[in-house]
């Protein structure tokens, strides 16, 4: 656990210089937010974002170990030498934010301590088993490996946050691999949700609000899991902050301010193409691109729109870069964009089969035979598998969209309607409508399914006392109601966690990454390891916990860095 808050503050202090650095050179070609306007958060968060871009075109030309991050050191202290004036206000900032109100400051410790706690202990993720850990080992060792995915198709399920996860194990200087990235993301914007409610009395909307509580319940759902490198966790924290800060901007101003509009959602907008590249469920985050696009049009502000273009290019280029190489497809499992005729490309047929594994298995039918089946077929089947919980936090989706309809027509009818907020909840509806069509999953799509009911919420709740609505009081009421259901059930398995795990010694070094049998192979002369219990091992690499996966693949040449081709 000490190791984990000493991780905790190492990747801060790195993320927040980075993000001191990036801001001051994006300021010399789009509108930026000044350093002294942007919160703690939004520094690391654009930190964040800039060391995983980096981490993800290094590992194109080299693996991502001990050079990697030495030469981003050294980069950030050249840099940082510089900027010396403007980390120094951040830092008195960041001391401010402990020191100035005892309150808030024990709050943001016991926070920074509980991720610390459940992020050194704890039973892993599935699916970190199946590939997180693996994936990222092979980051360590390889940077990328071409045709990977043959080996094992989960390996083509890139994403940006490993990349970001394998540049902090600091398995090349500890005689262990960290696994803290998601304790960390958790702490950051835990503390970021809590510092804007200690304001809820300075805000005449709560929207903003709401979304912060729906940050704190995906946090309190998500504890038990903060030891695991999991692309759902950081990917849905990393959108709802996104989501959130669009929200406190739009109700804070009363009419357009194009610079500040610009800046605040440009910056938010290159996160939101960025969050594409952690997971794909996020994809529908890009919606909010339109906002910033329409203003710069408006305003003919050509230079400025070009650069963003470039910007958002480079922030998702590797992650398309390393697709072709993981898997010879652009966006891996999706078959509509088929460029490439490369060898080492997973043949179709596996791709579209793995495509549909997903979709069937989100939908609870576990037979890709029934890929077409209609809505009406499938829904009864999986509602029946909800527990009562999530069925709860369903019923608050059809609540939420019911109050949100009634919002749309009384701001429609009172000329309020705000271009800002139309795009946050469309945002919000397309990628619950992307999820559900897709892979119905709760915890894929979890953060879209907190947001719309919390702040249909903060939209109504002054009007319903306002106006005595006793409609309005009853569909918030039932909403209330319905995640007393969700948050009962995730704090028992919080207190059981802790019951089991309290006496454990994990208060130094944390759990390492699970081990797992494994079998050497001889593949055609290069060695691969098989797992005999469908789990990889992070200690062996590369590893597939698939023996028919790799019995229907070759190798490219003599050696792994070479590469793997269907046979």
């Amino acid at each position: 656990m000490l190791i984990v808050l000493l991780s905790f503050a190492y990747m801060l202090a790195i993320c927040l210089v980075a993000g001191i650095i990036v801001n001051k050179a994006l300021s010399r070609f789009i509108p930026v937010v000044d350093l002294d306007r942007l919160s703690i958060t939004g520094i690391a968060t654009t930190g964040f974002v800039a060391l995983s871009v980096y981490a993800e075109i290094f590992s194109l030309f080299y693996k991502v170990g001990a050079i990697c991050h030495v030469l981003m050191l050294i980069t950030l202290a050249v840099c940082g030498y510089f900027l010396r004036k403007e980390l120094s206000l951040s830092l008195t900032k960041l001391k401010s934010i402990f020191i100035k109100n005892r309150t808030c400051g024990m709050t943001y410790t016991l926070i920074i301590l509980a991720a610390a706690f459940f992020t050194s202990r704890g039973k892993f993720h599935t699916d970190t088993g199946i590939y997180h850990a693996q994936a990222i080992r092979v980051i360590e060792e390889y940077g990328v490996v071409r045709g990977l995915a043959n080996l094992q198709q989960h390996f083509g399920y890139n994403s940006a946050y490993l990349s970001f996860c394998a540049l902090f194990t600091l398995s090349f200087i500890l005689p262990f691999a960290l696994h803290t990235v998601t304790g960390a993301v958790m702490a950051l914007y835990t503390c970021y949700a809590v510092k804007g409610l200690f304001d809820w009395k300075e805000h005449e909307s709560h929207v903003g609000d709401f979304a912060r509580i729906a940050i704190l319940i995906y946090a309190f759902t998500e504890m038990v899991g903060l030891q695991s490198p999991a692309t759902d966790y950081g990917t849905m924290f990393f959108a709802m902050y996104i989501l959130c800060e669009w929200a406190v901007h739009f109700v804070a101003v009363n009419k357009t301010q194009t610079t500040s509009d610009i800046a605040v959602t440009g910056h938010l907008t290159l996160l939101s193409v960025f969050a594409v590249s952690m997971k794909l469920s996020a994809a529908a985050m890009v919606i909010l691109v339109v906002f910033p696009l329409f203003l710069l049009v408006k305003e003919k502000m050509w230079k400025e729109l070009v650069s963003y273009l470039i910007i958002g290019l480079i922030c998702i280029a590797p992650f398309l870069a390393r697709n072709v190489i993981l898997s010879g497809w652009l966006i891996y499992p999706v078959d509509s964009i088929d460029l490439f005729n490369l060898v080492w490309k997973v043949p179709a047929d596996y791709l579209r089969h793995d495509a549909a594994q997903i979709k069937v298995w989100g939908r609870c039918l576990y037979d890709v035979e029934r890929l077409n089946a209609p809505i009406p077929d499938w829904l009864p089947i999986w509602w029946s598998e909800k527990a009562h919980y999530e069925e709860m936090l369903i019923y608050s989706q059809i609540l939420g969209t019911l109050l949100l309809a009634l919002t749309f027509v009384r701001r429609l009818a009172s000329k309020s309607l705000r271009p800002g907020m139309v795009i946050f909840y469309g945002c919000i509806i397309a990628n619950l409508i992307l999820w559900f069509m897709t892979a119905p999953f709760i915890r894929y799509g979890l953060a879209f399914l907190l947001l719309l009911p919390l702040c249909m919420i903060g939209e109504n709740a002054s009007v319903m006392v306002q106006k005595k609505s006793i409609v309005l009081a009853l569909l918030i009421g039932v909403i209330f109601i319905n995640f007393a259901s969700w948050i009962d059930n995730y704090f028992t398995d919080n207190m059981v966690f802790v019951k089991h795990h309290l006496a454990e010694n994990y208060y130094i070094v944390p759990i390492p990454f699970e081990d797992s049998n494994v079998e050497a192979v001889d593949l055609d002369g290069v060695t691969v390891y098989i797992s005999s219990d469908e789990k990889n091992s992070y200690y062996y690499t590369p590893n597939s916990c698939y023996g028919g996966m790799v019995e229907r693949t070759k190798p490219i040449g003599k050696t792994v860095k070479e590469g793997f081709m269907p046979r």
